[in-house]
């Protein structure tokens, strides 16, 4: 007989609520045929020195997506630099944005975390712009406008642990 243990608490705990703001995102999106383009544009010398405080990358319909969150001045140095480009790169530019970020004791040994964010955030009308999740982590990418909203609302969700 195996007995299996599933960690639950009412109220999820957290180690409290990170955020960096004044960040500017940017999406380029190419198909998976084009690759090699958008290879040599993140590979620009004046784009070696990136500091990206978030990136994610996703695939859907035979194209490939990277976001990037970057400080304000990198943000608009990049977004400059997307639009000079000899061959026009499509791209999203969303100005200003703000992570906020949070863990606890127990995200690798419980479910249902992304739900409770994701609802919780959704609730309040407080729009996702991008996400990223681990076992361990939730990393939010929302409007600046909303992060002290977002962290009222995951306030009442998750119990910041002691």
């Amino acid at each position: 007989m195996e007995t299996i243990a599933v960690y639950w608490e009412s109220r999820i705990k957290t180690y409290g609520f990170q955020r960096v703001t004044d960040l500017a995102l940017i999406e380029l999106s190419c198909p998976f045929s084009d690759i090699k383009s958008l290879g040599e544009i993140l590979s620009q010398d004046d784009l070696q020195t990136l500091r990206p405080k978030f990136i994610i990358a996703q695939e859907s319909d035979h194209k490939i997506s990277f976001l990037f969150c970057l400080p304000v001045k990198e943000g608009k140095d990049f977004h400059a630099s997307l639009k000079e480009n000899p061959r026009p790169t499509p791209h999203r530019y969303i100005y200003p944005v703000g992570i906020i970020f949070f863990y606890g004791p127990h995200f690798g040994d419980r479910y249902g975390i992304a739900d409770a964010t994701f609802s919780t955030l959704s609730k309040a009308d407080i729009k996702i712009i991008a996400s990223g999740c681990s076992s361990a982590s939730v990393f939010l990418v929302l409007d600046q406008d909303d992060i002290d909203k977002a962290e009222d609302v995951l306030s009442e969700t998750f119990e910041v642990a002691k």
